[in-house]
């Protein structure tokens, strides 16, 4: 009897999950276990490798999609979210991923990754093995990652601009950026924020108000063995997860996926999970992850309170921890949100609409069910969100000045 209502239990969860066989995507089994340059050329694209140092000694890879065309547009430089890389604009695959659809259209393409994801494990002095490197948060990322990154695509394109977009931790640091270095203002032609990081108190998932809680002493047992890399990549992590969460009902794997973002399975395909799972997650420090239970717990977008006067005044001058002014934030804004968003619950994106001085576009998705993963890897993403991006963008192009 027990058994058989286990099955019952299971068959419910499986039907109420739902999962979906018809991905539209131009994607190959084989694609979970490439590089984002080894994707990108296998669809026919070429390919650049850059390596940009940071003014604290970073060294942050950058691909670069070279223009097809020699139409005069800005360059576009594009950023991940949180535990990710780039993987997240050119993983679904040709004629779907927005780097594609942008490069298709003529732009020159700049696809970022942050220091300690996998494409960004290198320093001029520090070893990955020392505490040294991943003494880090989203901070710095914002503070010395985008400028730097943006510094070098304006200054091998040789033009004074550029499109920045970013997907959650993407779009947030570009605002940390912004607001702590409010001269790089004048160097974005328009920021597309999607799914904004920066308030996330609402969250609508148990599993990252449960992590939030008890990050301290999840910090505190990984830093007594010597860990400081939180979620690292692994290049065994695609067959884990295909043990783990076997096709079609990849029921673990949904279970929480759905409780981080937020369920739309008719939108979330079998196989773009399991290729997606070989390229996330590309790993994060500790401290970072700290950082961000602090901004789900209090509701403040602000640097790290180090929860110690004596810390808070060595590195702030004073016990009150500095928030980020984001009416500093002059650049042009638009701004992407999905109503079923767990992550990043839509009501904080209004939020922060509210005390940005210059939102010139703000895009409720159509789909009531998209959530936060679909914004990279939704069925239904390139017709009800990248082609309002990719009119925003080429109507920011159109009137600009381009000089």
């Amino acid at each position: 009897m027990l058994f058989s209502s286990w099955v019952v239990f299971l068959c419910l969860i499986q039907f109420s999950l739902g999962f979906n066989y018809s991905s539209p995507f131009l994607m190959e089994e084989e694609d979970a276990l490439l590089t984002v340059p080894q994707l990108i050329r296998k669809y026919g694209y070429e390919v650049e490798e850059h390596e940009v140092v940071t003014e604290d000694g970073y060294l942050l890879t950058m691909f670069r999609i070279p223009s097809r065309k020699e139409a005069r547009q800005y360059p576009i430089f594009m950023m991940h979210s949180l535990f990710s890389s780039c993987a997240d604009w050119v993983v679904i695959g040709r004629k779907h991923g927005l780097a594609y659809l942008l490069a298709d259209r003529g732009y020159d393409i700049w696809l970022g990754n942050a220091r300690g994801n996998r494409y960004s494990k290198k320093h001029q002095r520090l070893s990955t093995v020392s505490s040294q490197f991943w003494d880090f948060t989203f901070h710095e990322i914002g503070y010395y990652d985008v400028p730097a990154l943006i510094d070098y695509v304006l200054d091998r394109t040789g033009v004074p601009r550029l499109h920045y977009i970013g997907f959650s931790q993407g779009a947030m640091t570009s605002f940390v950026a912004l607001s702590s270095r409010p001269e790089y203002n004048v160097k974005i032609v328009q920021l597309h924020a999607l799914s904004p990081a920066v308030y996330m108190y609402r969250s609508g998932s148990a599993l990252i108000r449960l992590l939030a809680s008890l990050v301290m002493p999840i910090e505190d047992s990984l830093r007594s063995v010597g860990k400081y890399e939180f979620l690292p990549f692994s290049e065994q992590q695609y067959f884990l997860y295909r043990w783990l969460c076997p096709a079609p009902e990849q029921t673990i794997c949904r279970v929480i996926v759905y409780d981080v973002v937020g369920p739309n399975p008719k939108q979330l395909d079998v196989k773009t999970v399991r290729v997606f799972l070989g390229h996330f997650p590309a790993g994060a420090s500790l401290k970072q992850v700290r950082h961000y239970a602090q901004i789900i717990n209090d509701g403040i977008f602000r640097q790290l309170d180090y929860n110690d006067p004596k810390k808070n005044i060595q590195f702030y001058g004073s016990n009150n921890v500095p928030r980020y002014n984001l009416s500093l934030v002059t650049t042009p804004v638009s701004t992407y949100y999905g109503y079923n968003d767990n992550t990043v619950i839509y009501l904080n994106v209004l939020q922060l609409e509210s005390e940005l001085p210059n939102v010139v576009s703000s895009y409720p998705v159509p789909d009531k069910r998209f959530s936060h993963v679909d914004f990279i890897l939704a069925n239904n993403v390139k017709e009800v969100l990248y082609k309002e991006i990719i009119k925003n963008v080429e109507l920011a192009d159109q009137t600009a000045t381009f000089e």
